[in-house]
């Protein structure tokens, strides 16, 4: 989808002070040398349990993103909340929150669950309400964390480790320092039972058992021949599918992208797959720095986003092409165009 008059006016970003590295988790038994050299993550922030839930660290993220938009309550007519983990209560409306605690006033809610790719997938659902209601802003926001013994951030999942932080952006149909060129989508639900695992359970930790992604991802590939292989085939079809998408709704192509942001993930997964199949260099992305932050659930790309606007050098007409993909499956691609740099950029 080509995007008209639709503008990146404000992002933010939330990220605990807390620190435990690689070496801490090797060291306490949770984590292999292995797994760290092969990964590449040094460390993950950690969220105090007692007052930075997710969506505490959103509503955070959220205000400054507000603040930064020249916006006012009134002007935001929705608040899209992206979200992979427990939010801090059961049967509630962690969106409701967020709006309450960051920008206040009486537009719409939603939630957006869609593994990693939640917080894209809300910046795509906001886009068309702020597109088809032209004197309206929204603002999206996703924010994650992972404690035990509900979920272990070192040892749930193979190349992933995971860490807590939040985003947020404010997307306006009147004025920004970016503008949003085109975004498109693609799902395989194909692909759906991977993450699933075997009988289905009344309730979230209802066994009281720490969460395995591995488990199920290993289960699931044992169920047919070359299984293993022909899911990386489909993954990589769908990523070429929804970049090429974006890439043609936006009459552009890879030579034209200085920047790529992507999820924070093992080193083998971005290197095979984002750096080598749309050649771009590990310098056109803000991936060293993210090495400290690990994967933040939903809230990678709006977190990473804020980074590269805050701390790298921007120029107009600067091309940014942002990939997701979550669990389901299911993948987003952004295209949006600096039009000037912010004040909150330090590069210059």
């Amino acid at each position: 989808m080509r995007w008209d008059n639709l503008y990146l006016a404000g992002l933010g970003a939330y990220l605990p002070e807390a620190v435990e590295t690689a070496e801490q988790a090797i060291e306490a038994g949770r984590y292999t040398l292995d797994e760290h050299l092969a990964n590449g993550i040094r460390g993950v922030h950690v969220a105090r349990l007692e007052d930075e839930s997710p969506v505490q660290m959103a509503s955070a993220a959220a205000r400054q993103a507000f603040e930064r938009s020249g916006h006012t309550t009134e002007e935001i007519g929705l608040v899209v909340h992206g979200h992979n983990s427990h939010q801090g209560q059961e049967f509630w409306t962690p969106a409701s929150y967020v709006q309450n605690n960051s920008v206040g006033g009486n537009g719409a809610t939603a939630e957006i669950r869609q593994g990693s790719n939640s917080g894209l997938a809300a910046f795509e659902l906001a886009a068309s309400w702020v597109a088809a209601r032209t004197d309206t802003a929204a603002l999206v926001s996703a924010g994650d964390s992972f404690h035990l013994p509900y979920f272990d951030r070192w040892n749930t999942d193979d190349q992933q480790v995971f860490g807590d932080g939040a985003g947020a952006l404010i997307l306006s149909s009147r004025t920004g320092f970016a503008k949003v060129v085109a975004s498109a989508s693609f799902s395989d639900s194909t692909l759906e039972p991977i993450y699933r695992g075997g009988a289905w359970t009344t309730g979230p930790f209802a066994e009281g058992k720490t969460v395995s992604l591995r488990a199920r991802k290993r289960a699931y590939l044992q169920t047919g021949e070359n299984l293993y292989e022909e899911t990386v085939e489909r993954m990589t079809k769908s990523l070429f599918a929804v970049v090429g998408q974006v890439f043609d709704d936006a009459g552009t192509d890879i030579s034209k992208i200085k920047y790529l942001i992507h999820a924070n993930t093992g080193q083998t997964i971005v290197d095979w797959g984002f750096y080598h199949p749309l050649g771009v260099d590990v310098s056109q992305t803000v991936y060293d720095w993210g090495r400290d932050y690990g994967h933040m659930g939903a809230a990678d790309h709006l977190v990473n986003l804020n980074h590269l606007v805050e701390t790298r050098p921007l120029s107009p007409g600067d091309k940014v092409l942002t990939i997701g993909v979550g669990t389901g499956f299911m993948w987003t691609a952004f295209i949006i165009e600096i039009l000037e740099t912010p004040s909150w950029n330090t590069a210059s």
